[in-house]
């Protein structure tokens, strides 16, 4: 009967559950007396020559046209084709397996799931499915069914050339029954489970790894595995195929199907362990094969695996890989996985990762030996780029931001392989997993983009180490950074994680020096200083516009589960960190073998601990600043207007009275516009009343100024203002001050002998010394002592305005300047020297060195006398004798008033103010002579003197007088005679 090709079918067959397309087709075309092609024609449907084919060919549209001819539901047809995402036969161009006991109770219906070659058994009945028709041998259904109107459902029509169809009935066919505790039966309902799981995907994903595992298993399963699954398994697994076409997989029956579904449950277990342990084993089987991928697996079947599954390949070769590919490949846990062509999420890591990696995770990746750690730090940092990375190339994945690294990438890794911190691999992967997927709270990139090197100003930083009572510290200069400097390098590696070992950094280190004095910055920082820094850097990066954190770390959790090697920040007691490095003044790396830990984990810890208040000298900036706020806030335009102004108080006494230093006064009130009187205020004097006094009554300006309250010289200073002539005071009433030179004489004589007293003497004097050497040498021809004459020969320059001679040195003699030659010149004139006669008379007058003086006085100038040695104490002293200063009788003086005491150098200095670099020298020198003796302070007493918050300081060293010594410190006092020199 042929139909219409819009008619309703008017005999409909209801489609038998979990029954395929085909299978039904063949039956509507059975039922309305149609061959299959036939009616596939009517429909307006495909007939391909393969059964299998149907399935792949029918589109959607001719489904629901199907079944709107049909009258069934919508899309009730699309539960009679497989899912397209699962595999089928149509690559191996296989039939349909069966159950003979399915088929007579479904009156030859046949099952969709039979087509899928993950199929083996049925777990209804209990027995493996049927490959092949018994009486021909061949594939049921791999052809299009024909003749349906020739024979009944459920036997085979297979025809070999022109033979009649086989007619084989199917549905009697002997039945492979399975035990109901058989693995087999037990693979054949897994992967029933999987094909009810409504995650097709995921399922699709499972048989696609089964059906490309095949391969592998033919090869690497021993046979020692499959003999207790029963006769037909081990008669299968003897008869399996080895070779086939890489592009094409073995067909295999439903045991070899079912032995091998059931090796393989393990691999495409959910436990990732359980498979990771089972293809270790397997590969153990196959020689102990080190490479994720198998040796028997084609690089065809390797590559449809699904991405999961290679990833639990290379997890169990991970004992095998290179360092670099267990970072690389994710190999040490279950995110292990093949890098896709194309897929490079590590590119975008860059700007989610400092260039040091974060403080806590090296703490718990650092090895306690073999690597520094500021390049361990940059390294682990430049690691996060190789997992997922296709390319082993380490100088292309680290250029973008660790260029300067690639070469410390294997060392690091080996180190920490070898120190046994395995468990850091896969932690790296996963953080560097966290970061593609949860991204970071800061963008790095543009950090170092925009954030300048300098991160704060000279003054900011000096404004927030007074705040913070703590030091500025000094200028920066090339050979010393300053603190400014260190600074700028905190602040530039606490926003942006700079790694300052690169030197492409405008602030990297130039020397390990250089380092060691940024790691001493870093310790010496007080908590309220780091956080005024936090503050500082949150605003800088408010005025660049960037709403971020100031710092950031992956979260631990993301770790979870991996046994970590080192320990957690807080994994410390501050409380005895603080008493060994802040209270003892001990060294971090002292304190870390202490405590058990490492010197990194003690410096992350240190930032967190408070040094105390800090006392500064009056002299230091911090202390400046601290008086010159109080000065702010005491001394305001009210307090000094009343104090200074109304009430007539000096600076000099509102600093006493204060407490704050007169030239703070002297600046705050500048500040504030008062005016200010360098001396004493101007008291008020009448003109008339001053000519009266001093010109009429012939008083003196001393006895005016007592009258009026203020000084002598201040009514001397009103009377020239006034215009009056002031009478001599003193020797300036003599002749010789008030007389006048003749204008002939040249002008520098009379600027030395005008005015003043001596002033011919000081000339004839300078004269002669010209003539010798040194002042020593003149000193000594003209009887007197070398300082009278620097004195006099001062105030000749002093009156001319002019050096007049270079001072001598050792083997060099003085000479006189351009000015000095100049004044000897006008000297040498008959006519001055007349008057320099005149002035002196015969009683001061010396007449110039001869000759022989001057021979003399020349060899002088290059020899120098030697002390030559002491000679020894008498009287039974033992002691040996040393040379006697003036210090050294002041302190030889002070020790015979405390002999009996210990003493110390502090005590002895705050006796006698003798400096501490002449004392110190002086009391070793006696303790080598055998004067002293010495012992260091007992440490219970040193320690005892730590004020609170700070170290105990510099140990002290007690001194006390050997008997010998007493016995010649006492010789020494009695004996010493002061040389003295009369001068003339």
């Amino acid at each position: 009967m042929i139909l219409g090709s819009n008619r309703v079918l008017p005999l409909r067959v209801p489609i038998a559950p979990g029954e395929g397309i085909d299978s039904w087709l063949e039956a509507l075309a059975r039922r309305n007396g149609l061959s299959l092609r036939a009616l596939l024609t009517d429909f307006a449907l495909p007939t391909p020559s393969l059964t299998s084919t149907l399935f792949t060919s029918i589109t959607s549209s001719q489904l629901r046209e199907l079944e709107r001819r049909c009258q069934l539901p919508d899309h009730q047809l699309d539960r009679t084709l497989p899912d397209p995402v699962l595999p089928l036969r149509t690559r191996q161009a296989r039939g349909s397996r069966y159950c003979p006991d399915c088929l007579a109770e479904r009156e030859g219906r046949w099952k969709l799931a039979w087509w899928l070659p993950c199929v083996f058994a049925c777990t209804t009945h209990r027995a493996l499915l049927h490959d092949t028709c018994p009486g021909c041998g061949c594939q049921p259904r791999r052809l299009l069914p024909g003749r349906t109107r020739s024979h009944p459902a459920g036997i085979c029509i297979t025809r070999r050339g022109d033979d009649p169809p086989c007619g084989t009935d199917l549905r009697i066919a002997p039945t492979n029954r399975l035990p109901d505790t058989s693995p087999l039966l037990s693979a054949q309902r897994w992967i029933d489970e999987l094909l009810a799981d409504p995650d097709i995907p995921a399922t699709a994903a499972s048989l696609s790894d089964l059906v490309h595992l095949s391969r592998w298993f033919l090869h690497a399963l021993p046979e020692h595995e499959i003999t207790h699954l029963g006769t037909d398994a081990a008669t299968a697994w003897a008869e399996r195929p080895t070779k086939a076409t890489p592009d094409r997989l073995a067909p295999m029956n439903a045991p070899l199907t079912a032995v091998i579904t059931h090796h393989a449950r393990p691999l495409l277990d959910p436990c990732h362990d359980i498979a990771v342990h089972r293809i270790q084993q397997l590969h153990t089987y196959q020689g102990a094969a080190t490479a994720p991928h198998p040796a028997d697996m084609t690089m065809e079947n390797w590559k449809k695996l699904s991405p999961h599954m290679r990833g639990r390949f290379v997890h169990a070769a991970d004992a095998h890989l290179s360092q670099l590919d267990r970072v690389r490949l994710h190999s040490g846990s279950p995110a292990a996985r093949i890098p896709v062509p194309g897929d490079a999420p590590h590119t975008s890591r860059s700007q989610h990762i400092p260039q040091l990696l974060w403080p806590h995770w090296t703490l718990r990746f650092l090895p306690p030996q073999g690597l520094r750690v500021d390049l361990f730090r940059g390294t682990a940092a430049a690691l996060l780029f190789l997992p997922g990375a296709g390319s082993r190339d380490k100088k292309a994945l680290l250029k973008p931001l660790h260029g300067h690294l690639p070469n410390y990438v294997a060392r690091t890794l080996q180190v920490i392989n070898q120190s046994g911190y395995e468990q850091v691999f896969p932690a790296l992967c996963r953080i560097a997993d966290y970061i593609d997927e949860h991204g970071s709270e800061i963008n790095y990139q543009r950090r170092r983009t925009l954030i300048p090197a300098d991160t704060i100003s000279n003054a900011a930083w000096q404004e927030l180490c007074f705040r913070t009572n703590t030091h500025p510290g000094e200028t920066s200069t090339p050979a010393a950074p300053g603190r400014l400097l260190q600074a700028r390098r905190y602040l530039l590696q606490l926003l942006t994680g700079a790694d300052l070992t690169d030197t492409q950094h405008t602030l990297a280190w130039k020397s390990p020096d250089d380092r060691n004095r940024y790691v001493g910055f870093n310790l010496s920082l007080s908590l309220q200083q780091r956080q005024a820094l936090l503050q500082h850097a949150q605003g800088l990066l408010e005025d660049l516009g960037i709403d971020e954190p100031v710092t950031w770390e992956p979260p631990e959790d993301c770790c979870h589960g991996l046994v970590l090697p080192g320990p957690r920040l807080d994994d410390i007691d501050l409380d005895t960190l603080k008493r060994l490095v802040i209270t003892e003044g001990r060294k971090p790396s002292d304190a870390a073998r202490q405590l058990n830990t490492t010197v990194t984990h003690v410096r992350l810890a240190l930032e967190h601990i408070d040094h105390g208040e800090r006392q500064w000298a009056r002299t230091t900036p911090t202390s400046a600043w601290k008086l010159r706020e109080r000065a702010r806030t005491v001394l305001t335009a009210a307090f000094l207007e009343r104090e200074y102004t109304k009430n007539g108080k000096t600076l000099t006494r509102i600093a006493r009275e204060t407490g704050i230093s007169r030239h703070i006064v002297v600046e705050q009130a500048k500040a504030i516009g008062l005016t200010i009187y360098y001396s004493q205020r101007p008291v008020p004097m009448d003109a008339t009343w001053l000519r009266e006094q001093y010109l009429t009554r012939m008083r003196s300006t001393a006895d005016i100024a007592a009258q009026l309250g203020t000084e002598d010289e201040t009514v001397r200073r009103r009377f020239l203002q006034l215009g009056i002539p002031l009478r001599p005071p003193g020797v300036h009433s003599h002749t010789v001050m008030t007389t006048k030179v003749d204008k002939s004489i040249p002008r520098n004589i009379r600027a030395t002998v005008e005015g003043t007293l001596h002033g011919w003497l000081r000339l004839h004097r300078f004269q002669i010394s010209m003539a010798l050497p040194n002042l020593e040498t003149t000193a000594d021809y003209l009887g007197t002592c070398r300082g009278a004459l620097v004195h006099q020969f001062q105030r000749l320059e002093r009156d001319l305005g002019h050096t007049l001679f270079h001072r001598a040195a050792f083997k060099k003699p003085q000479r006189p300047t351009r000015h000095g030659n100049a004044l000897l010149r006008s000297l040498a004139t008959d006519h001055i020297q007349a008057l320099m006669h005149s002035a002196l008379g015969p009683d001061q007058i010396t007449p110039m060195p001869d000759p022989t003086t001057l021979a003399k006085a020349a060899v002088r100038l290059t020899i120098r006398q030697s002390p030559g040695p002491l000679r020894p104490f008498g009287d039974g002293i033992t002691a040996e004798r040393i040379r006697i200063t003036g210090s050294t009788l002041i302190l030889l003086r002070d020790l015979l008033d405390h002999q009996n005491d210990e003493f110390y150098g502090a005590q002895i200095h705050a006796r006698t103010g003798i400096d501490n670099g002449t004392l110190y020298p002086q009391l070793k020198r006696m303790e080598r002579a055998g004067w002293l003796t010495s012992r260091p302070e007992a440490e219970d007493c040193w320690l005892a003197r730590a004020p609170v918050g700070c170290g105990p300081g510099r140990r002290r060293t007690y001194y006390a007088l050997t008997p010998d010594g007493l016995r010649a410190a006492m010789h020494e006092v009695q004996h010493h005679k002061s040389r003295r020199r009369t001068a003339r």
